[in-house]
Formats: C-alpha cells, structure tokens, sequence
C-alpha cells in the first residue's frame, strides 16, 4: 500500500513539474537584444532543447551554438551586470551577465579570453569577451544561453530559448571591426601629445563604444592601422581603439612579439605531475595564430598539442593552452616543448622551447628555494613577486619550489606563505 501511495506521489510530482516548467513565461519577444556576435554569424549549429528544463542534463541543449571565428567580439546583448567571469569546467571560460529588470541571466561558454569582471556593470552592445573553443568544445563557436536561476554559480533551469526570447535588433557597433577602411599606413610607433588626463581605448571606432582601457600622458602607443580619426591601438596590455587627436608619432613598427611571465617544462618530470603552462604574448602587429605544445625529439607534435587563431595584440596562453594542454598524461620518454606565434603581416616567432624529460628521477626540491641556492632568502621572496607580476619566467622546478601552499597552483598565497615563513625564521634568530 505505501509502495502504491509513494508511486502515486511521485507521478503527481513529475505531473507538477511538467506544469511548473512548460506554464513559466518562454518568450519576451517584446524586449529588444543585440545579437552576441558580429552580425555577419548567424549560423546556429545546435539549437535550444526544452527538455532540458524537464531534466537539467547535459543530453539536452541548454542554449545555441553560434558558429563564429575565434577571436571576434562577444556583445552584451542585453545591460546588466557581471556575476562572474571564469573557468567553468565543460562551459571554459564562462561570462555569466544578471539583467535584474527582466529576472534572467544570459551567459555566453567556451570564450577564448574574457574582457571584463565579476561586479561590473556592462551596457547592451558592450565588448564581453572573445569567441573561442575552451572547455568541452568541438570548435570555434559561442555558446549562447538563458536562464533564470544559478546553483552554485552555474546555470540551472528554468532555461529559455534564446532565439524566441527576444527580438534581436540591428547594433551598429557590430561589424564595424571586419569592414573597417582604416590602413597600415598610419602604423608605428606613438605617444600622447597635448594630453593632460587620460585618453580612452574603446571597443570600437567611436565615443558610443565602451571604455576598455586607456592612455596616461607619456605612455607608448602602438597603432597598427587607422583612418585618420581613429586608430587600432594596443597600450598598457589593452588593445582597442582611441582618437589619433592626441597622438604623435615617434616611430616606425616592425613585426616583433615578446613573451613575458612565462613557465616552461626542464629537465626532469616526476611522472603524473601537472605543470601549469602560463605567458602573456605582446606583439606589435595583431596576432593571428598561436600553436604548439609538446613535440618528441624529432619535432613531430605529440597529442598534447594545440593551434588557435585570435585577432589582439596580446595573448594570455593560460586562457586557452594551459586547459588544454596535459602533461601528466605523457608517457616516459624525452620531448620539447615549443610554443610559436604568427602575425598578420606573416612573421612567425618561436617564444618558448625547452627540453625535458617524464620518469627521470627529479633533484631534491627545497620549498620555497625559487632560486636554486639551496636556501629560503628574500632573494626567493623577490623573485616569487617578479614572477607573479609577469616579469621573470619560471622553470618546471621554479614553479613547484613556489608552491608553498601545495595546491598545484603559484599566486598571491603562496607570497603570503613565503613572507611568514621568513618573519619566523627571523623572529627565531
């Protein structure tokens, strides 16, 4: 009798479900939206599954798949607020947008690089991020999605069809960046000019785009094309566009790429150890292509290689190449590791190459020793603070001597460590 009650129940609550789920209001077609990608990506290669809010599991579609090159601009497509911007498993890199007028959330999953952060307000038509292939990705596309709840950060139902939830009108900022008339006569090398304040990188060609950045008196400049008015830019790691009224040239641009706060694999590798790949690449011309990984000593790719086109000044390889990238899943042997950048004028750069070697046994490793000598110093602590701040690199047994805390990871907290352990030792003296 109870088996029979309890059966009952349960199919009255599947019944409810079904009620609750497919009565919600699933379209507000009367507010209007930008479309998420330029304008010229309107091929959906997967479309929204309403199943999905009968049972939240990833066998049914949660959002669509705009496929779009990676690089291009990420739009709001509606004004609010970032809730969060980061790493989120199968989603990648994940920018989760809170539209508290209208009680959703818009997310948008596997972006190459994310251009904004938890807390801030952004504007319909405003620049979120940039299109790529992160996480559990078969290729270059947005991952575009809405929802109603969160569950611990993540996207949770009621879900809604993104193509029928709004009606999506015409941005004039979208676009503008393929078609462009702006020439590569205009590229060099600039400064600021008449410039009290601060001159703003917007994400388009205009005052009604979105500020990204800007431009203090004195700074260095680089303009890879412009029409006169406005110029392509990338200064202070921001790369974008701002007015040449307050520009003056100093001189010409070559093609030259540089890596700074990178960490590369040396030597030998206890087998099963992870390895954080990490370097912000910085070029004077746009970078179209980033590739490499792990090669075998003949120079063939292993599987644990990688290539992604993009379209910025600058390149963080812990966006895309440090998830994808797995060292702890090669066997024994010895290998080269190499990581190469070309751009748009078709200049290729090694950045990266060193050698090593997985199941060689590994020297002693002192915690904190960053330098090698033998013993914790304010050396260490010195060097720790220049790595963190992107102006030294690492070796594979650098980046594990820092680790002070031993979570596999090297930041804030591990200086935090290395500065008590010295007080102590002082204060032990």
């Amino acid at each position: 009798m109870r088996k029979a009650l309890k059966k009952a129940a349960a199919a009255v609550s599947a019944a409810a479900l079904l009620i609750i789920n497919f009565t919600v209001p699933l379209s507000a077609s009367a507010t209007d939206a930008l479309w998420p990608t330029e304008k010229e990506y309107q091929n959906i290669t997967t479309y929204f599954d309403p199943n999905r809010n009968i049972a939240d599991s990833s066998a049914y579609h949660n959002a669509v798949d705009i496929e779009a090159a990676g690089g291009t601009n990420i739009y709001a497509v509606y004004p609010g607020t970032v809730v969060s911007a980061d790493w989120k498993d199968a989603y990648g890199y994940l920018i989760i947008l809170r539209h508290d007028d209208l009680g959703i959330y818009t997310f948008y999953a596997h972006c190459s690089q994310i251009l904004v952060s938890a807390g801030q307000s952004v504007a319909q038509g405003d620049v979120i991020g940039l299109v790529g292939s992160t996480g559990q990705s078969s290729g270059n596309h947005l991952h575009y999605g809405i929802c109603d709840n969160l569950a611990s950060g993540w996207p949770t139902c009621t879900y809604y069809d993104p193509l029928t939830y709004f009606t999506y009108v015409d941005n004039p900022q979208q676009g503008s960046t393929p078609t462009c008339s702006c020439s590569e006569e205009y590229a060099g090398i600039y400064t600021t000019k008449g410039l009290t304040t601060y001159l703003n990188i917007r994400s388009g060609h205009g005052t009604s785009y979105s500020v990204i950045g800007s431009i203090y008196p004195g700074d260095t400049v680089i303009v890879t094309k412009s029409d006169g008015t406005w110029a392509h830019v990338t200064a202070n790691g921001v790369s974008g566009y701002c007015s040449m009224e307050y520009l003056q040239k100093t001189g010409e641009l070559t093609s030259s790429m540089s890596i700074k706060g990178q960490t590369y694999p040396e030597g030998p590798l206890t087998p099963g150890a992870p390895f954080s790949i990490k370097g912000v690449i910085s070029s004077s011309y746009p970078i179209t292509k980033v590739w490499g990984g792990v090669y075998d000593l003949a120079g063939e790719p292993t599987a644990q290689y990688i290539e992604i086109d993009t379209n910025s000044s600058t390149y963080d390889l812990n966006t895309y190449f440090d998830k994808k990238i797995i060292f702890n899943d090669l066997p024994k042997g010895q290998y080269i590791y190499s990581v190469k950048a070309q751009d748009s004028q078709g200049e290729v750069f090694e950045l990266v190459r060193s050698e090593f070697s997985i199941g060689e046994a590994a020297a002693e490793l002192v915690t904190g020793d960053t330098n090698g000598d033998g013993a914790v110093t304010i050396a260490d602590l010195v060097n720790l603070q220049k790595f963190l701040l992107g102006n030294t690199s690492y070796s594979s047994k650098q980046y594990a001597a820092s680790d002070l805390d031993g979570d596999k990871k090297v930041n804030g907290f591990d200086l935090a460590f290395m500065r008590m352990e010295l007080i102590k030792k002082a204060q032990e003296k």
